[in-house]
């Protein structure tokens, strides 16, 4: 025994936990790599999302059971986790190459069903052969650390074995936020998916060799065989006091609710702090950041909240959790105030990234923090004989929790309490627990409790304090501030509407109580109105329109308020489909905007599909003669995929002889790298290509046959509608650049930052547009005159005259 101690001894705890701390990271870092992947492949719906999660979180779960399970057969942890790492590393290092096996398969069976069933189930099978199998691995690990943090402290008082353990979850936490942050910053945008995936394999690798080196000939003994709920001998030779808190069985419940309280409160978190600090890749990374780090951070908290209430910690650190999420409500309708404060005097974009991760950080640190400290403390239950076991159960048993809490705060509670009334029912849940953990701690302690109860007293001031509390300026959180760092879209407007789901985000009309113009947002972000841009949305549909040879089918990607969806219908139509995510966005549609779309949605011809519309186009066989493209923003995360250049192959595939491709371009805030970026990848997929300025917005023609407007069907509408010919022609007249102007811009454009030109093409793999769009949202970026300055200097003579056909 003395040879085996000395040779766990002789691995430090400090080595142990900076390799767990890179594992934390890494294990973030894949999880957002393959998220990417298969929102590629499944298009970004907040169903799709689901499928990853729980393939993930499930794998993660099966891995830490399974590693209990066998828990006698775990001798050598170190060599085994080593093991682990390096199967990870492996597959990891292969999965670009699954990802472009298994997608063709997926969409082969997607576009062969109507089934939703047999759909989600494609999903989760590709998912699981993707995303499960590492993540077992990754569940494995800490269960497995475990064993070999108690062999450390062999014959020390158990409780210091327990505390490393919490230490070393606090420590992969933390390796956690850093990968994140990382992610979003620094590796991602660099080294693009596939490369990201390697390098990360390669440090997996790495790992897991030095621990099959440091564990190789360390073999703890076998543990003994005891009743599930009975402690280890070692631990009654200690005497009662050193018995933990919680017996195994109360340890795996409150895990469990731990977990789906957490998740629920981080799926309610990020919604809002989408609406309060942006919705960018940068912005989610940065949250996911801020609530990890406090998460870690609830670990040294936890050890002294422990030391000072030995049997008592679990209980008063629930209720303190619950009455700290009720506190900080207030402070969530307060933060718009900030941008707009700072706003004048921050106007870079690293500057105004501090400054969100600020506002977030001020939401967040303390309940989130007390949040941290529960499974530390549960950790304690964990018996040094059977370890394996019993972290392996409490860490499924939170991770399965985990998949409840994310699933039913997205797709059940948050939609139908909104959400400030979700965080008070899982402040609620918290102060529940603390209830809960009260009474098991005191059936375990006997007499050894006093008769105080501090957590019958949170819970009371809780439900007091959730009663008091006032509701929020919903106005004032949903203007949108956190875009411009400005007072948002509509001062002083009046807020006529708001919905919330995982779909759309926060969806609100709000009204200019001196114009009555009403406008469309989702979370806080310009999608229409029905005023001032209602002639430019028409534009959307009239120009690809009067480009097209023939007017059989059109899809329309992204509603609004459904303004172009009327100005495809006003042709000839047989069939318009549309595809939008947001339910929210729809049903506004319908009602709010029904007046000034001309109630569109009800046209016979008119096919709403509550889908992504990439995906739409990537599972059907389905030709169109039009494929216009309405996103208001390429810096929100995701929509990015509608400007790389797999989406325009997949478009090119799926236009009819003759069809056309629109694709929207904002002139405002942005800079020359990403116009040319956006340019440059649409040209690099189709050989005929048009940029047309329309006020403050371009729109980009493309298609496989050479452009010409069809003067005749202008004329013929025109005089069909009663409208005036010359001012359809002005959408016209707005021809800018050609295909050579195009080209000759993006040749300068690389001479002018010295890069190749093949650097400007934006794809799925290096994710261009969605990481440079976002540094375009401050005051030194380009605005319109600066914009349309450079892009006319490559205005070719006579391109309005070349691109109409009499």
């Amino acid at each position: 025994m003395t040879n085996q101690r000395q040779s766990a001894v002789g691995i430090s705890f400090g080595l142990v936990g900076t390799l767990y701390l890179f594992s934390g990271a890494l294990g973030l870092i894949y999880e957002v790599t393959f998220s990417k992947y298969l929102g590629l492949s499944f298009g970004a719906t907040a169903a799709a999302s689901s499928a990853v999660l729980v393939a993930f979180m499930g794998g993660l779960a099966l891995g830490a059971y399974l590693t209990g399970r066998f828990e006698r057969r775990v001798t050598r942890p170190m060599y085994l986790y080593g093991l682990v790492e390096l199967a990870i590393g492996l597959f990891c290092l292969i999965a670009p190459l699954l990802f472009e096996l298994l997608t063709p398969l997926y969409m082969a069976i997607a576009a062969r069903t109507q089934s939703i069933a047999l759909l989600s189930a494609a999903r989760g099978a590709v998912a699981i052969v993707i995303v499960a199998v590492p993540a077992v691995g990754m569940g494995s690990t800490l269960p497995l650390l475990a064993r070999f943090v108690h062999a450390m402290f062999k014959g020390h008082d158990p409780s210091r074995a327990n505390q490393k353990l919490a230490a070393l979850y606090g420590i992969n936490t933390l390796g956690g936020a850093l990968g994140s942050l990382g992610s979003a910053y620094l590796v991602l945008p660099n080294l693009g998916l596939a490369l990201t995936l390697r390098c990360c394999a390669a440090v997996s690798i790495a790992i897991g060799v030095l621990s099959i080196a440091l564990g190789r000939h360390y073999h703890a003994p076998a543990p003994e065989l005891t009743a599930p709920d009975a402690p280890a001998a070692e631990e009654l030779a200690q005497g009662p006091s050193s018995l933990p808190a919680l017996s195994p069985r109360a340890a795996y419940l409150l895990a469990g609710m731990s977990g789906l309280l957490v998740f629920s409160c981080e799926v309610v978190a990020v919604h809002l702090l989408a609406l309060v600090i942006g919705t960018s890749v940068y912005a989610f990374g940065l949250m996911l950041f801020i609530f990890l780090v406090c998460l870690s951070l609830g670990t040294p908290l936890a050890r002294w909240l422990e030391r000072r209430l030995p049997r008592g910690a679990l209980p008063i650190s629930l209720g303190l959790t619950g009455l700290a999420l009720l506190l900080s409500l207030p402070i969530w309708d307060q933060l718009p105030r900030l941008f707009v404060a700072l706003g004048p005097s921050v106007r870079g974009w690293h500057g105004r990234e501090l400054v969100r991760g600020l506002a977030a950080f001020t939401a967040l640190c303390v309940p989130v923090t007390l949040m941290g400290t529960t499974f530390p403390l549960i950790l304690r239950a964990a018996r040094g004989a059977h370890v394996v076991r019993d972290i392996g159960r409490i860490t499924s048993s939170n991770t399965i929790g985990s998949i409840l809490g994310s699933l039913l705060a997205g797709f059940v509670v948050l939609e139908r309490l909104g959400s400030q009334k979700s965080l008070i029912l899982v402040a609620l849940g918290y102060l529940a627990g603390s209830l809960l953990a009260d009474r098991h701690t005191r059936a375990r302690a006997g007499s050894a409790l006093s008769r105080l109860r501090p957590s019958y007293a949170l819970a009371g001031a809780g439900v007091l304090l959730a009663v008091l509390l006032p509701p929020w300026n919903l106005q004032r959180l949903t203007s949108g501030t956190n875009v411009y760092f400005d007072i948002g879209v509509v001062e002083n407007g009046i807020l006529e509407s708001i919905h919330e789901d995982v779909h759309g985000g926060v969806t609100t009309v709000v009204r200019n109580p001196v114009t009555n113009e009403r406008t469309l947002l989702t979370n806080g972000k310009f999608q229409g109105n029905d005023s001032r841009e209602v002639a430019q949305n028409k534009g959307l549909g009239y120009l690809p329109t009067f480009f097209a040879e023939r007017t059989d089918r059109a899809l329309l990607i992204g509603m609004g308020t459904a303004v172009t969806a009327t100005a495809l219908a006003e042709f000839p139509y047989q069939r318009i489909d549309i595809a939008e995510l947001a339910p929210a966005i729809i049903d506004a549609a319908r009602t709010t905007f029904s007046v000034v779309n001309e109630r569109v949605l009800e046209d016979p011809r008119v096919h709403v599909l509550e889908e992504d519309g990439r995906n739409v186009l990537a599972i059907k066989d389905d030709r169109y003669d039009v494929i216009t493209v309405e996103v208001s923003s390429i810096w929100f995360a995701g929509a990015a995929n509608l400007y790389n250049r797999e989406f325009y192959e997949i478009a090119k595939a799926r236009l009819s002889p003759g069809g056309i491709l629109q694709q929207w371009i904002a002139f405002h805030h942005t800079n020359r790298q990403i116009v040319t970026t956006i340019l440059a990848t649409i040209r690099e997929s189709f050989p005929h290509v048009a940029l047309l300025v329309d006020g403050h917005q371009g729109h980009i023609l493309a298609s496989l046959e050479p452009l010409q407007a069809r003067l005749q069907r202008i004329e013929e509408f025109a005089d069909a509608r009663g409208m005036d010919e010359d001012q359809l022609l002005t959408y016209v007249r707005g021809a800018a650049l050609d295909t050579d102007a195009i080209d000759a811009f993006t040749a300068d454009t690389a001479t002018l930052y010295d890069l190749p030109a093949s650097s400007f093409i934006s794809t799925d793999d290096n994710l261009a547009l969605e990481y440079i769009t976002p540094k375009g949202n401050v005051p030194t970026a380009d605005h319109i005159p600066t914009t349309l300055g450079y892009l006319y200097e490559y205005k070719p003579a006579g391109i309005v005259q070349a691109h109409v056909r009499l």
